[in-house]
């Protein structure tokens, strides 16, 4: 009986706890979006299997380097005319037609890459490169995940305030339209002011639960996940001058290290294509034992023993070989204006989204502190003249200068977001 309470006190823990998880009993910073939606990327975990795939295959680079051996054994019922070869999947054989009709053979081999041109070192520059180049798409991956996570983030809050801000100013609108006195033409005027009012407070409601659903989407969450932000509403300076900006963008820039290993790809292609020219020198050994019969494999008085050891040397001759050292020479040359090109664009980027973070920066003091002022002046009226329609249309107007606001604080965290996602690393806050 006590083990089943256990189990029962366990099952609802677990259902709390999960309870808890779905109503958002966890409260989370910008950081911890941002963590999530990187754990969570499928772009990011994708990005860090291809990792392990082009690690593994540096390793394989490397073994093409090592000796090959081989080791082999074949049963042969045979019954012949005339000499015969065997096919390369059955041991590549000469057999004689004096040969009794059934014999065994065991043999090991072993094939040693002496001279290749450099085809084997230049395969595992090209996996080296291939490693790192993976590594930089992970990077870029997790950047991309960020990013969301970010604009997610501070486009939840900007909802949020815009709901909170509408809701209370159509709050305060009906408190005064309560009490004033009207003519036909005044009742009429206010019942428009109001159902403004309530129209941009039920649009700012929509667009709060379609945040939500955003934020969700980009931190990889379950539905009906109520998330609890930490973070104030509110701009973040941005530095004045973007060169910095512009300088750790060409250092840290994920797209321009990924640049940089194409490169390096396609130099070692223009040298692949050079190795055909080259000889390949191979230097092979092979053991065969053979016998009529399984027990005599290891008797040394009655199986024959063969052994061969084999320098191989192959000029190629192609007629393609130019063809396609130019053809890979274009490519390199395509690399290189490809890569000038992401630098112009990055660099008016990043001056754009720096731009942009500093005139709304400018723009969103501005407009706070006009409609903090403006506020004040409004109290101050209304305590001391009477209710009146003029009143209500002030508040009307409150009501936009405070959204104006709220939307210069908004684009001013998006264009400081781009800015940090254009330079390739965060801003001190």
């Amino acid at each position: 009986m006590s083990s089943i309470r256990l189990t029962a006190a366990l099952c609802l823990a677990l259902l709390g706890t999960r309870a808890a998880a779905q109503s958002g009993g966890e409260t989370l910073s910008i950081g911890d979006a941002v963590q999530l939606a990187v754990e969570n990327s499928p772009a990011a975990l994708a990005a860090e299997q291809d990792i392990i795939i082009a690690r593994q295959r540096v390793s394989e680079a490397r073994f093409m380097a090592l000796p090959q051996f081989t080791l082999s054994g074949t049963a042969s019922r045979v019954s012949l005319e005339y000499p015969t070869v065997l096919s390369p999947e059955l041991g590549e054989r000469f057999i004689d037609p004096s040969i009794s009709d059934t014999f065994y053979t065991m043999r090991v081999q072993g094939l040693q890459p002496l001279y290749t041109g450099g085809r084997n070192t230049n395969t595992l520059k090209l996996a080296k490169a291939a490693h790192n180049q993976a590594k930089v798409n992970y990077e870029t991956a997790k950047a991309d995940a960020a990013l969301a996570a970010k604009k997610a983030f501070y486009g939840l809050l900007y909802q949020r305030r815009l709901r909170a801000v509408s809701q209370d100013w159509l709050k305060r609108a009906r408190e005064l339209n309560a009490s004033l006195r009207k003519d036909a033409f005044e009742e009429l005027e206010a019942a428009m002011l109001l159902s403004g009012l309530a129209d941009r407070a039920q649009q700012a409601e929509s667009g709060a639960d379609a945040a939500v659903t955003g934020f969700l989407k980009a931190l990889n969450r379950e539905p009906g996940y109520q998330p609890q932000l930490e973070g104030a509403f509110e701009t973040i300076p941005v530095e004045a001058d973007p060169t910095r900006s512009l300088v750790t963008a060409m250092e840290t820039r994920s797209e321009l290290k990924s640049e940089l290993y194409k490169a390096q790809m396609d130099d070692i292609a223009v040298s692949m294509a050079m190795v055909r020219r080259y000889p390949t020198v191979y230097l092979g050994g092979s053991y065969d034992v053979n016998a009529y019969r399984v027990s005599d494999l290891t008797d040394n008085s009655v199986r024959a023993n063969n052994w061969m050891a084999t320098l191989s040397i192959h000029f190629p001759l192609s007629y393609d070989v130019w063809t396609q050292v130019q053809q890979r020479r274009a490519q390199q040359r395509q690399g290189e204006l490809k890569r000038a090109e992401l630098q112009d664009n990055i660099r008016f980027e990043i001056l754009a989204a720096h731009k942009e973070a500093v005139f709304w920066q400018t723009e969103a003091d501005k407009l706070s502190a006009e409609a903090a002022r403006m506020k004040g002046a409004y109290e101050a009226a209304l305590r001391s003249a009477r209710p009146s329609m003029a009143a209500l249309r002030a508040l009307c107007a409150l009501c936009e200068l405070e959204k104006k606001a709220t939307d210069a604080v908004y684009q001013q965290l998006m264009a400081r977001i781009r800015l940090e996602w254009a330079r390739g690393r965060d801003l001190a806050r």
